[in-house]
């Protein structure tokens, strides 16, 4: 609020209401909303969609809320992977060749830059995360972990003394009596041995 009076009379005085905007600067880099993760089949085919993202950033809409997906300088060459961008502030990531396999790599990391509109543009980098997975005919995801096809490589001592033990018993055939559930679980495949009750031979006396 301002307030005016004359020079010639001071008794006359006026007010006048004057609105100040102040104008959003470009300050703020689009980023990702939140943390994406995608899945991918091992007989995944060429050009497959895997995930769409978006962006947020923090100005003005009219600073800064147009955005332009791309992959990051570091990965422009990327053999995998690529990103198309849908030109409404988001994009797709699509398969760049066909065919994965857990044992080769199970997880990929896809850097991909995010830039503005505003004057002057600013950008960051949000990584994907892209897990390999194993899937039926139906392209159902059965399994996204490696460990389960390194199962026999990785057994402890434990579950190694168990099936040694469980072997020494079937080859022995000791006399069995009062019921017994002994069970040793080995993840993928589960070995139950029903037994009575271990009691070796009754030796004979001389």
């Amino acid at each position: 609020m301002f307030l005016m009076f004359s020079l010639d009379n001071p008794s006359q005085v006026g007010s006048v209401a004057v609105t100040i905007k102040v104008l959003d600067v470009n300050d703020n880099a689009p980023e990702f909303p939140r943390f994406y993760e995608a899945f991918i089949c091992e007989n995944a085919k060429a050009g497959q969609l895997i995930q769409t993202v978006s962006a947020v950033d923090q100005d003005d809409p009219h600073n800064g809320q147009h955005f332009y997906y791309s992959l990051a300088p570091e990965a422009a060459n990327n053999p995998n992977f690529t990103v198309r961008d849908n030109q409404d502030n988001t994009a797709r990531i699509l398969t760049r060749r066909s065919g994965f396999r857990q044992q080769e790599q199970s997880v990929f990391y896809l850097p991909i830059l995010i830039a503005d509109s505003g004057q002057p543009v600013l950008s960051s980098t949000g990584t994907l995360t892209i897990q390999v997975c194993s899937c039926n005919d139906d392209g159902h995801v059965m399994s996204c972990s490696p460990e389960a096809y390194m199962l026999p490589v990785s057994l402890s001592r434990g579950a190694l003394i168990a099936i040694l033990a469980c072997i020494f018993v079937l080859l022995e055939a000791f006399q069995f009596s009062e019921s017994h559930l002994l069970f040793v679980d080995l993840s993928a495949c589960t070995i139950y041995v029903l037994i009575k009750q271990l009691s070796p031979m009754p030796m004979n006396s001389r």
